[in-house]
């Protein structure tokens, strides 16, 4: 299967079905995450939840995609998903981006994102947007450091087994795309 984008030694591609398995497998050997987003383990059909998830009817969206991320030896080390066109035109929302617990600190998950971001902006993408749980103190940094900024707070949002606030960031990822043009899209996200 093709390469959706990569960056020296990964890559990102469909997930395949036959594939959740071995996402599982990865949540199962990784538990932070799930530890601080749901305050529990991953649970069995976590994987297939994710791979099959989509956002209420009231939502529109234009297209999902559920990537897997490879090393270049096609070792699966994580997850990519998100919808394009997401309650405005060329507003991409990341639902979630997962790097197994090994790979953390080294570098990759920017190196990952960096080069989904240039595939979403190629593809039509002017704003990323995104829900960081309030108290993920990694995940807040990291989002940070790419240059999102925080347009609003949702409270007590069930993120998968507890209430949790959630920070909602957004990413101009050109010039003219600013915040302000943003939230002219998408009222949803107006403080």
């Amino acid at each position: 299967m093709t390469a959706t984008f990569h960056t020296p030694g990964f890559h990102a591609r469909p997930l395949r079905r036959d594939e959740i398995p071995a996402l599982q497998a990865l949540f199962d050997a990784s538990p932070e995450y799930f530890q601080i987003v749901n305050g529990r383990h991953a649970k069995p059909d976590e994987a297939a939840e994710e791979f099959d998830e989509l956002p209420p009817p009231d939502m529109p969206f234009g297209g999902r995609w559920c990537l897997g991320l490879y090393t270049d030896k096609d070792e699966l080390i994580g997850v990519a998903i998100g919808l394009s066109d997401f309650l405005a035109p060329q507003v991409w929302h990341l639902g979630l981006f997962w790097l197994a617990t090994p790979w953390h600190g080294r570098g990759v998950a920017a190196a990952l994102y960096r080069a989904l971001e240039a595939w979403a902006q190629a593809s039509g993408a002017r704003w990323m947007r995104l829900g960081v749980v309030v108290g993920n103190a990694r995940a807040e940094a990291f989002w940070l450091r790419e240059g999102y900024i925080e347009v609003k707070r949702r409270e007590a949002v069930d993120t998968g087994g507890r209430l949790n606030d959630l920070r909602v960031m957004v990413k101009p990822l050109e010039p003219g795309a600013t915040l302000a043009a943003y939230l002219e899209r998408d009222q949803r996200d107006r403080a």
